[in-house]
Parts: C-alpha cells; sequence; structure tokens
C-alpha cells in the first residue's frame, strides 16, 4: 500500500465522522452527505498534488465545503409546502410551521455563504458551522487568533449583507442617522 493510500485510511479514521458531519450540516441532508463523502475520497485519491499536501485535513475540509456547495447550486430548488393542513399547536413547541421557517432559513442562509468566496466560505464554515475555537483555526491557517477574528467578522458581515440584515436607518459604523431641519 502506497503511502497516498495509508495517509488517506488514516484520514479516514481520524476525521471521516467530522467530514460526514459538516457535509451533512452544508447539504440538510444524510444521503447526500454519504454520496459526497465518497466523491470527497475518490476526489482525495486522484488529486494531482497528493505529495505536496501538508495537511491532509485541511485539504479535505476544503474539498468537502466546495463539493457541498457545488451540490447545492446543482440542486438548487425551491420546494413549496401547502400551509392549509398544517396547524401551530398550542403548546410551546415549535410545531410543522416553526420546524418549515427553520428549514428555510437554514437554506437561505447556507445559499449565502455559498457565495462567500474561498477562504471567507472556508472560515465562516470552521467557525460558525464546525464550531471551532479562534485559536483552533489560527493554527490550522497559521494565523494569529486576532487575525482569525477579524476574517470572520468580514465573512459574516458579508453573509449578513447577502441576506439583507444590514439595511437599515443606521450607517456603517451603526450610528443613526440624524438628519438637521
Amino acid at each position: 500500500m502506497d503511502e497516498c493510500r495509508t495517509k488517506l485510511l488514516e484520514l479516514l479514521d481520524r476525521s471521516g465522522a467530522r467530514l460526514f458531519a459538516l457535509l451533512t450540516r452544508l447539504t440538510l441532508r444524510e444521503d447526500v452527505a454519504e454520496e459526497l463523502m465518497q466523491e470527497l475520497f475518490l476526489k482525495l485519491s486522484h488529486a494531482p498534488q497528493q505529495a505536496t499536501i501538508d495537511c491532509w485535513y485541511a485539504y479535505a475540509r476544503r474539498v468537502a465545503i466546495n463539493l457541498a456547495f457545488d451540490w447545492r447550486r446543482r440542486h438548487r430548488r425551491r420546494q413549496t409546502v401547502p400551509l392549509e393542513g398544517v396547524s401551530e399547536p398550542i403548546s410551546g413547541t415549535r410545531g410543522p410551521v416553526g420546524d418549515l421557517l427553520q428549514a428555510e432559513e437554514s437554506e437561505q442562509v447556507l445559499a449565502a455563504i455559498g457565495r462567500l468566496q474561498g477562504a471567507s466560505r472556508e472560515l465562516f464554515v470552521m467557525r460558525y458551522l464546525q464550531q471551532d475555537s479562534y485559536e483552533d483555526i489560527a493554527t490550522q491557517l497559521g494565523k494569529t487568533p486576532h487575525q482569525v477574528r477579524a476574517l470572520c467578522f468580514r465573512a459574516m458581515k458579508e453573509v449578513r449583507e447577502i441576506l439583507g440584515c444590514n439595511r437599515g436607518p443606521r450607517s456603517e459604523k451603526g450610528v443613526l442617522r440624524v438628519e438637521h431641519e
């Protein structure tokens, strides 16, 4: 067994569950995550620059994120659910309507993350979906925790702009605009 194959098997043993969880979060479907895991390891086993890969997990994570967002772009379709038969429960539980709204919000956020470019997308996924600490991300990317915080802030700001959350009467720095008469 060659060295690359050994590294891939070690990666699967150490990080397979984490990569699968990441793919499931990004696609919102376990069946798709299973297919993408297979595609991920095929891509990794045929990667042209295998000898130059220093951190197989970081490389695999980046490929997994790209695979998931490519899948989301290919399968972008709106599923409509008629609300006539859905009733909101009287108790404090979320119920079918709440589940539907949460699923729709998740789709919108994931679509916005998909519009981020390269490092911003990866940072956003690492920090907010995988919930890695700033220190862990900094170690993985060779940056300081302070740099990672700033990059994550920018990525979050960009997602909010894509979602239209930054619109309103406030200026860029959060100060209310006051018009003088």
